[in-house]
């Protein structure tokens, strides 16, 4: 073979292995293209805002402009607005959509204009200019991939080297060119694969600008708040729990040592059960000893034979008509009518079975006593309670909080319609032995929720004056970035910036700032949607 031939040879298997191979892999079908991916979020339009509203213009299909329209404080979307717009030759007023905040222009921009927008919305009145509106611009096409044969006709100038070296009879070093003029595959990323050496979208740093269009706000409800001086109150926190109103309130104990009777007339009460004022709750039957039982009777007997003697003497008296004076009759019958008292109180208390009463309306908290049970006057039987009328006690352990307190409320993580408003009762003038605080007494606010139970731990809010915030907004608009406290503040309609800040003091729920300026629009809901927008 002649050295020409061989030249031949290793050009046309250089330029072979340009051609590109058809490779099986993962099940994919190239028949058809990819579907486009989908859009994430709507397009932005042309924007504008006044100190009351702010306004984005954008063009949409079927020959019409779509109006998106917000507060320009707070952000919300504004519904129920009458617009006028004008646009060149062109006059015609905003139709609402059904979503909110979206009006419907019946025009469409066929090259840019400028737009003036009179706006009436929530009484208030504001001309707006929108600057620049034209319409959408195409997308740019796709530049064309490289053909494989570019390789090939690149390498020919290039192998006049392994030829000269060829024409030398220098093969092996033929060969080690060629290996290295081979280029590599060039890797391609198609659908479904995760080749790992991809560059991802960066997170967004701080001072970074975010462009969030105004249909997507609307979306995800987007809210801001300006930043402003403001006069917060000063508040403390301290612990609390609910206790029963006195008034309606019962802690039914016995007179005397006595044993409970299980009586099926009056069965023993359960709890929850509601009683009513003068119903009977426990049947007791006193426990005396042989010697106090043996006075007791002795005092029965010593009664009762003076109620006999008293019966004889009205009998006699009645019978003598008016020999016997009125007086000495009616002392008679008082006489007669008190000793029967007397008995029927030895023999209903000392010697017979005693009643137990509830002393207020209620509901039965607690039940202590079983049948056959020996109790004492120290012994609670019964607690009933109002559920309707509970207090809150708090326990302070600064005497200066306790001469301070304005207003109050109360919050406890087992309700969800915290907080409750109190109103203070009073405040104790010590210190109690056991926990060492003050205690103060409030009463939950006439329409309170319901809810409070009696025991329950609450955490009760003592605003004990107020504090004068340079720069503050809200607490929950300051979050975490990257390790450092950051704000979103809204610098036009669609864009809001990262901004850096250093919390001062937190008083309440507001949260005094540096790094924020009065009059900043500061994104108080929806933050994580801004921020993880690309």
């Amino acid at each position: 073979m002649s050295r020409f031939s061989l030249l031949g040879g290793m050009v046309a298997a250089l330029m072979a292995a340009q051609i590109p191979l058809a490779l099986a892999h993962g099940g994919e079908d190239h028949s058809t293209p990819p579907p486009p991916l989908a859009q994430v979020s709507p397009q932005t339009g042309t924007a504008a805002e006044t100190e009351m509203f702010q306004a984005v213009l954008q063009a949409a299909p079927g020959g019409v402009t779509l109006l998106y329209l917000a507060d320009t404080d707070t952000n919300a979307a504004i519904s129920g607005a009458d617009i006028q717009a004008q646009a060149g030759d062109w006059q015609g007023q905003g139709q609402p959509t059904p979503q909110a905040g979206v009006y419907r222009l019946d025009w469409h921009p066929l090259a840019v204009t400028d737009v003036t927008l009179t706006i009436s919305a929530q009484g208030r009145d504001d001309l707006l200019l929108i600057g620049g509106f034209g319409p959408a611009q195409p997308a740019a096409a796709a530049a064309p991939a490289p053909l494989s044969w570019v390789w090939a006709l690149a390498l020919i100038p290039v192998l006049g080297l392994p030829a000269a070296l060829l024409l030398r009879r220098r093969r092996l070093a033929v060969l080690a060119v060629l290996v290295l003029l081979l280029p590599d595959d060039p890797a391609l990323a198609h659908s479904g694969h995760d080749h790992g050496g991809g560059d991802q979208p960066a997170a967004p740093v701080a001072g970074q600008i975010i462009t969030v269009a105004k249909a997507s706000q609307f979306l995800v409800g987007v809210l801001t708040e300006t930043a402003a001086h403001r006069m917060a109150a000063d508040a403390v926190r301290v612990p609390g729990r609910v206790i029963p109103d006195p008034v309606a309130y019962a802690r039914i104990q016995p007179s005397q040592p006595a044993r409970v009777v299980g009586d099926p007339a009056f069965p023993l009460p359960v709890p929850g059960q509601r009683v009513k004022r003068g119903e009977v709750l426990v049947v007791l039957e006193p426990t005396l000893s042989s010697l106090e039982r043996s006075g007791q009777r002795g005092a029965l007997y010593r009664v009762e034979s003076d109620i006999a003697l008293q019966e004889r003497e009205l009998a006699r008296q009645e019978s003598l008509g008016g020999v016997v004076t009125v007086k000495a009759l009616e002392t008679t019958r008082i006489r007669l009518d008190q000793l029967r008292r007397e008995r029927a109180q030895i023999a209903g208390t000392a010697l017979g079975r005693e009643l137990i009463t509830a002393p207020v309306d209620g509901i039965v908290a607690d039940l202590h006593v079983t049948p056959g049970e020996v109790v004492d006057p120290t012994k609670v039987m019964v607690e009933i309670v109002d559920p309707d009328r509970v207090r809150i006690e708090a326990v302070i352990h600064d005497p200066k909080i306790a001469v301070r307190i304005g207003a109050a409320s109360a919050t406890t993580p087992l309700l969800a319609d915290s907080p409750h408003g109190l109103t203070l009762l009073g405040v104790s003038p010590r210190i109690d032995p056991v926990d060492q605080g003050i205690h103060a007494i409030f009463t939950p606010q006439p329409g309170h929720p319901p809810g409070l139970r009696i025991g329950m731990p609450v955490d009760v809010h003592l605003e004990v004056g107020t504090t004068h915030l340079a720069v503050a907004v809200p607490r929950q608009a300051v979050i975490d970035h990257g390790g450092a406290s950051v704000v979103l503040v809204r610098v036009t309609p669609e864009s809001f910036e990262i901004r850096p800040v250093r919390i001062l003091r937190v008083v309440g729920g507001v949260a005094e700032l540096e790094g924020v300026k009065p009059g900043d629009k500061v994104v108080v809901q929806g933050m994580d949607q801004v921020r993880g927008a690309r």
